[in-house]
């Protein structure tokens, strides 16, 4: 007796938005929604213990067992009691079966129960045609055993031929809830499923929500595998003080396997209805996306203008040595980004940066050519352009010890306001430097020589069309490494201090436009920089030393477990170059204390912290705290406490210009199903609350709803005109919902992320080595 059972159902995982919008990149799932996940998995009650009875059998080969077994000559054979059969991954255990050789068919009855590892059925009986590889299964419950999918049908028609598997289920329903009441459902009265299509086919379909229809559809897509779909996805709900109720409803479009887009209508109660789209394209070399927004009249401005915001983003590897990168933005008016938040600019920014740029990067040279420009959000003076900007470095080494560096560059500043101020600015830096490397210590030491040549026109406060500027530098470094042994466990402690002298001569700058260039910030890093200024406009005179050291406490695993460090600079000559006024000169006899401390205190509490305390005033001018206890990878609580105090002397003014806050952000996992995170920044000297949000999660196997509500400020700039002061902050109150179904569509969200949605944004105190 020989029978073949190629009875085989593929996978297929229903989707309530009708699209899959997956991005390329796939995020690390978290262990509590791993173990979510475990716990959801649905196990019908006469499913468990199949593993036992049923093994697999030699590959091809049919075994059988019965209580009875009666032949009929060699065509035919009946069985009966706890009959069992097995071929390949295949099981099928009834109590009643019958088997015709001759006609290719197996009746089984009484009571079956089928499976092949990928799914299982139970049913009153079973009819199939084994030369047509197809089977007829009466009314049935079934279990899509990777997914956990769940459900019952009046009848299950198979078809096994290889290539040609598929499934229909007749009055079907889908689910990936556990329990008699699911809380959501998928019922139609045709299901079809088939290998070589990546959806599944629903007819005449209803989703039911908690037994309750809530959609009807008259043909319905869903997926099998992991592929895209065009369709509706989740809603968003939200309500602010701004627009009043929110609406939004994204459509999805699958265009091409490298291509997709996203149409969402947002309805605003009080401006009106808006028109977002956004499209994306991704391939081997090239990554763009293009972002648009409309608003064709808004009805809470008197004039009702049209609002709008656009932002194109490409990356492009264009060969191995040659890529390209570009990022424009624009919005209709300055108040935009707070009025409607945007996921590309934070409201707090002061303008929205444009640039592209071309990069070469070669085995010893790179070239770069880029431009710049700024739309800026406030009443503040606009920087200059780069039209463009080309940057080229290249270095070699001409001994073990000596190498040569050569930098320059070539750009053309212009005043976006005032066409005819423009600049054109020849920089070239050439630099040979000395680098020891020993096990103990190391030294290096560089010589270098700035030559610029501006070409200037109509630009304020300069007198001089040409200006050419020669400076010399030197720069030498020398860094003792230290260890010892640490504790009886086998730790180490390393100690690093280091000594460095810099001298630039004086060169009388004021006849130069300053065009890019900026205070650098303060840090114990920053001590043994060669320049206190960013971009080339100003190169500050030195003749000062820099003395600092920093120690390291490390575990017998090598992991690093505290860093402090502690440097001061001691000027021997006044630094007389200065920005734009005197308070960027440099007058004492040594510059602050600066400090910084990393500090794992256990596996689960870490600390950090800076201070820049000004010896002569006694002052602290700088200083940040942050701790933070993270229990898993869902669950943390952090402090900060932020201080910068106004530059110059100890006025009046000076103490008005202090800044001082503090700060608590948290996301906890209550249990399994809820979860809350929250964030607050308290104004001290004010007595103001800058940023507060609060959020909680509901998140079960079948279904998860998130409500936030947050208060924050909101500056309205647009009646505003240039260079006038800054109006008084105001406050923006709102409330957003969100609704999935989870499995469905949709996936876990970890709650963290809403921690990323503030003034400040969340990231984490500490930068050990670990």
């Amino acid at each position: 007796m020989f029978i073949r059972l190629h009875i085989l159902l593929t996978t297929f995982v229903a989707c309530f938005s009708i699209a899959t919008a997956n991005a390329v990149e796939v995020k690390e799932q978290s262990t509590s929604a791993y173990l979510a996940n475990q716990q959801c998995r649905i196990s019908p009650s006469w499913l468990p213990g199949l593993d036992d009875i049923i093994t697999p059998s030699s590959q091809g080969q049919l075994t059988a067992e019965a209580d009875h077994v009666e032949l009929r000559g060699n065509q035919f054979a009946e069985l009966s009691g706890h009959v069992t059969l097995r071929q390949d991954n295949q099981w099928l255990i009834t109590n009643n079966a019958v088997l015709d050789q001759e006609a290719a068919r197996l009746h089984a009855y009484n009571g079956i129960r089928y499976g092949d590892g990928y799914i299982a059925i139970r049913a009153d009986e079973i009819e199939a045609d084994i030369n047509a590889a197809t089977a007829e299964v009466g009314a049935a419950e079934y279990l899509l055993i990777p997914n956990s999918a769940y459900g019952t049908a009046s009848s299950i028609a198979l078809g096994a031929a290889p290539g040609e598997r598929h499934v229909t289920l007749s009055e079907g329903t889908f689910t990936t809830c556990p329990g008699e009441r699911p809380a959501w459902q998928i019922r139609a009265d045709s299901i079809q499923v088939n290998e070589n299509k990546s959806w599944g086919v629903a007819k005449r379909a209803q989703v039911r929500l908690f037994d309750v229809p809530v959609l009807y559809v008259p043909h319905f897509t869903f997926p099998l595998t992991d592929e895209r779909k065009t369709g509706l996805l989740y809603p968003v709900v939200r309500s602010t003080s701004r627009n009043g109720l929110e609406v939004e409803v994204p459509w999805y479009l699958n265009l091409a396997p490298q291509r997709d887009a996203t149409i969402t209508p947002r309805f605003t109660s009080k401006r009106g209805v808006m028109l977002m789209a956004e499209l994306r394209q991704l391939t081997e070399q090239h990554r763009i996306q293009l972002n648009g927004e409309y608003l064709d009249g808004d009805k809470e401005i008197a004039n009702r203008p049209n609002r709008h915001f656009i932002r194109f983003e490409t990356q492009s590897e264009w060969q191995a040595n040659w890529s390209s990168y570009v990022e424009f933005m624009q919005v209709s008016d300055t108040s935009y980004i707070h009025d409607f938040n945007s996921n590309f600019a934070n409201p707090a920014d002061a303008h929205l940066y444009r640039q592209g740029q071309l990069n070469y990067h070669g085995a010893h040279s790179r070239l770069q050519i880029q431009v710049e420009d700024f739309q800026m959000l406030g009443p503040y003076s606009a920087p200059y352009r780069t039209l463009p900007r080309i940057s080229f470095h290249s270095g070699r080494s001409i001994t073990d010890l000596l190498s040569y560096n050569v930098f320059s560059e070539l750009t053309h500043f212009r005043n976006s306001e005032r066409s005819q101020e423009h600049a054109t600015r020849l920089h070239i830096e050439p630099s040979v430097s000395l680098n020891v490397q020993q096990p103990g210590w190391d030294w290096q030491t560089e010589v270098s020589y700035l030559a610029t040549h501006y070409t200037q026109n109509n630009i304020p406060d300069t007198s001089e069309s040409t200006v050419t500027r020669y400076l010399p530098r030197f720069r030498t470094q020398a860094r003792l490494h230290l260890e010892r042994a640490f504790g009886d466990e086998g730790g180490l402690q390393t100690l690093t201090p280091q000594v460095q002298y810099l001298y630039v001569p004086f060169r009388d700058q004021s006849n130069i436009g300053i065009y890019d260039t900026g205070l650098i910030q303060d840090d114990y890093h920053g001590l043994f920089r060669a320049r206190r200024f960013t971009g080339l406009d100003r190169v500050a005179d030195a003749h000062q030393v820099t003395l600092g050291a920093s120690t390291s406490i490390f575990d017998s695993d090598a992991e690093e477990l505290l860093r402090v460090s502690l440097g001061q600079i001691f000027y021997l000559d006044e630094s007389q170059t200065q920005l734009f006024d005197d308070s960027s000169r440099i007058t004492a006899s040594n510059s602050e204390l600066a400090s910084e401390l990393d500090f794992r205190v256990s596996d689960r509490w870490f600390f950090s912290g800076a201070l820049q305390y000004d010896t002569t005033l006694q002052i602290a001018r700088k200083a940040r705290l942050a701790a933070e206890y993270r229990k898993d990878s869902d669950s943390l609580i952090q402090f900060n406490y932020r201080k910068v105090h106004g530059a110059g002397n100890e006025t009046e003014e000076s103490r008005f210009q202090r800044v001082e806050q503090i700060g608590v952000a948290s996301s906890w996992r209550l249990d399994q199903d809820w979860a809350l995170a929250a964030h607050w920044y308290q104004d001290i000297r004010r007595g103001t609350t800058v940023d507060a949000l609060i959020g909680i999660q509901y998140e079960s196997c079948c279904w998860s709803i998130r409500v936030n509500a947050y208060r924050r400020i909101n500056r309205s700039f647009e009646p505003t005109l240039l260079n006038s002061p800054v109006p008084a902050a105001e406050f923006d109150n709102g409330v957003s919902v969100q609704f999935m179904l989870t499995g469905l569509g949709g996936g876990s969200r970890r709650l963290t992320d809403i921690l990323q949605q503030s003034i400040f944004g969340y990231r984490r105190p500490f930068y050990l080595s670990n």
